[in-house]
């Protein structure tokens, strides 16, 4: 029987899962809504999941295969994930990886900084030792600066106070009410949760609105992505300071939505990092990391995974 593998890439905003043969060949994709334990209810998560790893099953059994090991990660309810995959797929093993051993993957780097900027921000460096240094990730209330629900935060803000005159006009106003399907701005407080908040992932769709504007020319749209590029960069610095990094050039993986704004983002990221005596090697946005999970399990699949 043939030997297939899951890669379940679960994110702030969406979840995507892949079966494939173990040489990495792509069989099949499902794509859902957020994993993360802040946004989701658990009752309508399972049920989706469920049904999401279900159909990735028929295609395994029309294929002949069987799925003996799953390489998985992102924030998630992990026991409750590895238990949909084994209600699926039966008790097949099971790797937790860390988003910085996935970016590198994709260009087999064995060391490393991974900077991720999807719904959240986060950085990681894997050193040349195998000691991993993070920074970042204190969530959306705490942290996760330059990452999409800040720029979404920060642009919602900033249409607000155009709305009420209490900040300069942007284009944003119109085209985030638009977006939101509201009458007047500060409507989007009543898109907020039982806790209060608007949920991040709603926050972050506006991202692309946002980018929009910038590339129009609105100087408040291209303000918000300036200062997350330098946001993100003082987030790389902040990492190889921690990691105590003396020597470079570092290689660095950009990874996540938010590097989608290309120039907006990334050029205020560079002069942030040209401020270091170290030196970057950057390479391209990785913008789905699940491939790169497909990578990890095929590479080290019968090497004590």
């Amino acid at each position: 029987m043939k030997e297939l593998l899951l890669a379940f890439e679960g994110g702030g905003t969406k979840t995507r899962i892949i079966l494939a043969e173990m040489g990495g060949t792509i069989l099949q994709t499902e794509t859902g809504g957020s994993s993360s334990a802040l946004y989701i209810d658990p009752k309508k998560y399972t049920a989706a999941i469920r049904g999401l790893l279900k159909r990735l099953r028929r295609t395994a059994d029309k294929a002949g295969g069987t799925v003996i090991c799953a390489g998985l990660a992102a924030p998630m309810d992990q026991a409750l994930v590895e238990s949909l995959i084994r209600e699926a797929f039966g008790d097949v093993r099971l790797a937790w990886l860390s988003e910085a051993d996935i970016a590198l993957a994709l260009y087999d780097l064995s060391w490393g900084i991974s900077l991720v900027a999807g719904t959240g921000s986060s950085c990681r460096f894997l050193t040349r030792d195998g000691v991993t240094v993070t920074c970042g990730g204190l969530g959306p209330q705490f942290g996760d600066e330059g990452s999409g629900y800040w720029i979404g935060k920060e642009a919602i803000a900033a249409a607000m106070r155009a709305e009420t005159s209490q900040g300069p006009p942007t284009v944003m106003l119109e085209r985030l009410r638009a977006f939101y399907e509201l009458e007047r701005m500060w409507h989007v407080l009543r898109l907020c949760d039982r806790s209060g908040h608007v949920p991040g992932p709603r926050v972050a769709a506006c991202v692309p609105e946002v980018i929009a504007c910038a590339n129009e020319g609105d100087a408040v749209a291209r303000t918000v992505l300036r200062q997350a590029g330098r946001a993100l960069g003082d987030l790389v610095l902040t990492t190889t300071r921690k990691a105590r990094v003396k020597k470079g050039p570092v290689p660095l993986v950009l990874t996540g939505g938010v590097f989608r704004a290309g120039a907006l983002v990334l050029n205020p990221l560079k002069r942030t990092l040209r401020t270091s005596p170290l030196a970057f090697t950057m390479y391209p946005e990785a913008a789905e990391p699940a491939p790169g999970i497909v990578r990890i399990v095929s590479r080290n699949y019968g090497k004590g995974m």
